[in-house]
């Protein structure tokens, strides 16, 4: 008599969990290289580094991107999510950048790096932000000349408490910054930039107006001596 071994409650080798049709179809279309586990289209991922990589996508300078962001919107924000970060998008200005997500009751990590504005910083970022309110109702690119630059930052520098030499080269140092940020946006002309409508987005009224008090206290000799080199604020 041969004696037949007991059933295994479970056996060795699980069968596969299925995937619809669909589903692998997809993932295969849109893979780039045999290793690849990614699921969105080539454009979206695009999408994803600029926005990482910063400082925005626009519209107007990412022609190809652009469309991507619109139709897979969700998809961005879930991305997003997964790494505390927050999709800021305005469809009429043609405009999107992340910012850091927050919550009230957890200490969220910081997965973007801000950049620190100094005086001449904030003050130049201010006056670049009032030209294009002033601007708004009637045209929809705004430049700015660097001699204009150079006005209207003077004013600051008794608060800085530098000499004319070392104050014209801390306001070479926030223009070279605010291009490198995309903030100031190179045209024809050496010395002539358009202003990126992101500042819209980024400083909204009452920042302005808290900023520009602050701003105006200093130049009034409140805190005469301030040191440029010491932050005032940050950028997104």
């Amino acid at each position: 008599m041969i004696r037949q071994q007991p059933r295994r409650a479970y056996p060795d080798v699980l069968p596969p969990v299925p995937v619809a049709a669909d589903e692998a179809d997809a993932d295969a279309r849109h893979r780039l290289t045999e290793t690849d586990r990614g699921r969105l289209p080539e454009e979206t991922r695009r999408v994803l580094v600029q926005l990482l990589s910063g400082p925005y996508v626009m519209r107007e300078r990412h022609p190809k991107l652009w469309p991507a962001l619109l139709r897979d919107e969700d998809a961005v924000r879930e991305r997003l999510g997964d790494l505390f970060l927050v999709l800021v998008l305005d469809r009429d200005a043609g405009l999107a950048y992340v910012k850091a997500m927050t919550s009230p009751t957890a200490a969220l990590p910081r997965t973007i790096r801000s950049t620190p504005l100094t005086l001449i910083d904030t003050a130049l970022v201010l006056h670049l932000r009032g030209l294009l309110l002033r601007a708004e109702a009637s045209v929809t690119r705004v430049f700015v000349g660097r001699d204009e630059i150079d006005d209207h930052v003077g004013v600051y520098r008794p608060a800085t408490g530098t000499d004319p030499v070392t104050f014209a080269k801390r306001v070479n140092a926030s223009v070279v910054k605010l291009k490198n940020n995309s903030v100031l946006l190179t045209t024809d002309e050496e010395d002539r930039f358009e202003i990126s409508p992101i500042l819209g987005l980024v400083f909204d009224a009452d920042e302005v107006i808290a900023v520009t008090a602050e701003l105006g206290r200093l130049v009034a000799g409140d805190d005469a001596g301030v040191d440029d080199e010491t932050d005032e604020g940050e950028a997104p």
